[in-house]
């Protein structure tokens, strides 16, 4: 394999509880990422955010994913299974057939966050970041959503394969419509 940029970077992933003691990095980063255009985020998102990552880490399937070098954390993604009876597809504008929606509780990772700090993007590493947590999911299929003012994301996540599959209008923390994405990586 050639040299790349993320050569000397560290990409681990830790699962459920394990995660914990990376709550307060991760919800650093994700400050660093989400206080900046086109997110721009405020206090009361970043509690939020502090408070649901906690309360994730207990769902079944949860995963974390960080990138660092021996000193810095550079981004993070984490995300869980989405559990059978779950809701996940329900507020789209334009329902998806049923065969689409049914979970298993091991069908479809849902990426929650995830994110890279300006000064580190462009270099491969939120992909690197990217693959790893969808790989150690052991799910087929993955989802994310992405809010429309993100266009350069929107623009890497096509890149990678994802594709759109709808839209909807979400409460908190993003009021705004945001687009659904599946990447076609697995049956399903």
């Amino acid at each position: 394999m050639p040299a790349s940029d993320t050569d000397d970077i560290l990409i681990t992933s830790t699962s459920g509880a394990a995660a914990l003691p990376f709550a307060t990095v991760t919800s650093a980063l994700f400050q660093q990422v989400f206080t900046q255009p086109p997110f721009s985020v405020n206090e009361a998102t970043l509690a939020r955010q502090r408070e649901y990552l906690s309360q994730l880490a207990s769902r079944p399937g949860f995963r974390l994913t960080l990138a660092q070098t021996t000193d810095t954390y550079l981004g993070f993604g984490y995300g869980y299974l989405v559990p059978p009876g779950s809701r996940w597809w329900s507020n789209l504008v334009e329902p998806l057939d049923e065969e689409f929606v049914q979970e298993t509780g091991a069908r479809t990772f849902a990426v929650i966050d995830y994110g890279v700090l300006p000064r580190w993007r462009g270099r491969g590493i939120g992909h690197a970041i990217h693959d790893e947590l969808l790989a150690g999911s052991g799910a087929v299929r993955a989802t994310l959503t992405v809010r429309p003012a993100a266009v350069e994301t929107q623009v890497i996540y096509r890149r990678w394969g994802w594709r759109k599959i709808g839209h909807e209008i979400m409460e908190s923390p993003w009021p705004e419509t945001t687009r659904r994405r599946t990447p076609p990586f697995g049956a399903g």
